[in-house]
């Protein structure tokens, strides 16, 4: 099969979610007046939660519901999977950026976070593909295996650049990004991981709301390589995740 030039690069760009509609570059706004019911059915939800479901609420006011319950699991999913998949990955970097300030990771870990990064500020087809590579190298099960193979599910095709294209289900990206923001909330200090879940709640509603926005190209430009141990303040989060990539 021939490859047209871009034509997945655009797919990336073009990945819709089949429940909330949300393409990869959406807005992330709308993610918060989605239906709930809509959204809490591409994942499980526990017991408690499904008890203090809301009728016809919106992603949004089912979040506030849950989070006042002390529901924080449940919240970190649909939130990870309400939001459009760029938006989801620049939030699990936001809070693994944070978990690593407070305990670094291993190289090839922040290795593939670096790699995810500039993928979400730059998402092409071959930085895709080495989100996938830099997953492998971390470990499938590390923050950076986890994160790493959320970029490269995000859209595109999981299959070799040569064979026909096998397109991920939807949901995916949204799922392990949730799964990467729950391995930040442990990283730096397990006993506390609510408190610190609630935290990256917080921080995904800022990114949700655009106060906490993906950075413009010109920003991108000066994204360091991930072998330089070089500050990324500027590329990722003001206040709440300060650090470099490399430990």
């Amino acid at each position: 099969m021939t490859t047209i030039p871009g034509a997945l690069d655009q797919a990336i760009r073009e990945t819709v979610h089949h429940a909330g509609g949300v393409d990869l570059s959406g807005d992330p706004a709308r993610s918060l007046s989605l239906p709930a019911a809509l959204v809490t059915a591409l994942f499980d939800v526990s017991a408690e939660a499904a008890s203090l479901a809301v009728p016809e609420a919106t992603v949004e006011r089912q979040l506030e519901a849950w989070l006042e319950a002390g529901c924080v699991a449940d919240a970190r999913r649909l939130l990870a999977h309400a939001l459009p998949p760029r938006h989801s990955l620049w939030w699990a970097l936001l809070c693994l950026t944070e978990a690593h300030r407070q305990a670094p990771y291993p190289p090839a870990v922040a290795d593939a976070f670096a790699a995810a990064l500039e993928f979400v500020l730059d998402p092409t087809e071959p930085g895709r593909r080495a989100c996938h590579a830099a997953a492998e190298a971390a470990g499938s099960t590390t923050a950076g295996g986890v994160i790493g193979h959320a970029a490269f599910l995000s859209g595109g095709s999981m299959a070799p650049p040569e064979c026909p294209p096998v397109l991920p289900a939807p949901h995916l990206c949204g799922r392990m990004c949730g799964v990467a923001i729950y391995l930040a909330s442990v990283h730096f200090n397990p006993a506390r991981y609510k408190r610190h879940l609630g935290h990256f709640i917080g921080i995904g509603f800022k990114v949700a709301r655009g106060e906490l926005a993906i950075p413009a190209a010109g920003e991108a430009a000066a994204l360091p390589s991930a072998s330089e141990q070089a500050a990324v303040e500027t590329v990722v989060i003001r206040e709440e995740a300060k650090g470099s990539w490399s430990s």
